[in-house]
């Protein structure tokens, strides 16, 4: 005979929690890369422990040494990964090595990580010192104008599978992040253009004054002023961003703005349309959504385009990834919930828009509307093209 249980049956009933206290320290200076011990980047990181830096095939040429030389003068001892400059590398199997090679080479509980490159390398290298011994040290040294001023500005450590960018990850914050502004002197265009695309987002959902600033230097992208003025604000928006709730909704619809669709294409691409290119076209196609919905008005819709376009960045979804297969790549982003995605919208540029549903302020987006939205950001090429 089945019998039926009361709360005064159970023998204990409680609760308990973990607070993590760790704090993100983050220093933008130039030539830091040269004076990381000068700086008390290192101040924390136990001599008597070995140490990893991982950075890839690129980066290695430009900045390995001399940051070899900041660790090693401290009396430091580190050893180097250096893994292949592409998306790919953010794998299981990627990642199996270095786990393989951290115990190997013996890194304790007190070991430090040292990511030294772009986002690539950060969500790596972050992803495996968020899982060595349930979490060792980790420091981030961003090469790249999208790991300055987004990818090393967050807890988020992620890698990637067949079915999407980002779906295995943690929440992990580095004890120290430097940004040297003078790294992205040796960036090409294209990647500058593509770090320039985290800013506008911030710009867009919070700081109009900071987007039209940005807009009257279209034509100075690669002068260092401007970089590292851009930079500083982009790292001050987004820290307005990292509240203690990691699962905070306000914050998390405006660090993802444009991010359900840019991912999408990013992966539906194999690797052909970086990041920062990616999430220009899904902020355009956040933007018409909100137009459809009747959030978003037509100036602030129109500014996208125009934004992006001066900055040389794409604005139209690729006409060879079908709807079907954009909304299949749609389906395993974190926040899509019974066959309909989550999005961050605006009202106008720099005032989010809340949707007032529970509570929540983003927006739940169904197939049709987001279909829509793709025909009208693809027709003429774009409203600019």
């Amino acid at each position: 005979m089945k019998m039926e249980q009361s709360l005064s049956d159970v023998s204990l009933a409680s609760t308990f929690r973990a607070d993590n206290n760790i704090q993100t320290q983050v220093l933008v200076a130039q030539n830091g890369l040269r004076n990381l011990d000068a700086l008390g980047v290192l101040d924390n990181v136990r001599k008597e422990s070995k140490h990893l830096l991982i950075t890839d095939a690129n980066v290695e040429q430009l900045y390995l040494r001399p940051v070899l030389d900041c660790i090693e003068r401290s009396g430091r001892t580190v050893r180097t990964i250096v893994v292949p400059a592409e998306e790919a590398s953010k794998s299981f199997e990627v990642y199996a090595g270095l786990v393989q090679t951290a115990l190997d080479h013996g890194i304790d509980k007190y070991s430090v990580i040292f990511s030294l490159g772009g986002g690539l390398v950060n969500n790596l290298a972050g992803f495996l010192a968020s899982t060595l011994y349930r979490g060792i040290g980790l420091i981030h040294l961003p090469t790249s104008l999208l790991a300055q001023v987004d990818a090393a500005i967050d807890f988020k450590q992620a890698l990637n599978f067949s079915h999407g960018k980002n779906l295995i990850g943690s929440f992990y914050p580095a004890s120290n992040v430097l940004i040297d502004p003078i790294a992205l002197q040796t960036l090409n265009p294209r990647l500058i253009r593509c770090g320039l695309a985290e800013s506008v987002k911030h710009a867009l959902c919070q700081d109009g004054d900071f987007l039209n600033y940005i807009m009257s230097h279209h034509n100075h992208l690669d002068e260092i002023g401007f970089l590292t003025k851009t930079v500083i604000r982009s790292v001050n928006l987004k820290l307005e961003m990292m509240v203690p709730d990691l699962h905070s909704d306000r914050e998390e619809t405006i660090k993802q703005y444009g991010h359900a669709v840019g991912h999408a294409v990013e992966h539906l691409s194999g690797g052909e349309i970086y990041h920062g290119e990616a999430i220009a076209i899904g902020m355009c196609v956040s933007a018409e959504i909100g137009r459809l919905l009747g959030v978003t008005d037509e100036e602030t819709v129109d500014v996208h385009y125009r934004c992006l376009s001066m900055l040389g960045l794409p604005t139209m979804v690729p006409l060879e990834f079908s709807l079907g297969d954009i909304w299949e790549k749609v389906r395993y982003d974190k926040h899509f919930l019974q066959d309909r995605a989550y999005m961050g919208l605006l009202s106008r540029v720099g005032v989010p828009s809340s949707s007032g549903e529970n509570g929540l302020h983003g927006h739940w987006i169904s197939r049709d509307v987001l279909f829509e939205a793709i025909e009208i950001n693809r027709r003429a090429g774009g409203r600019l093209g």
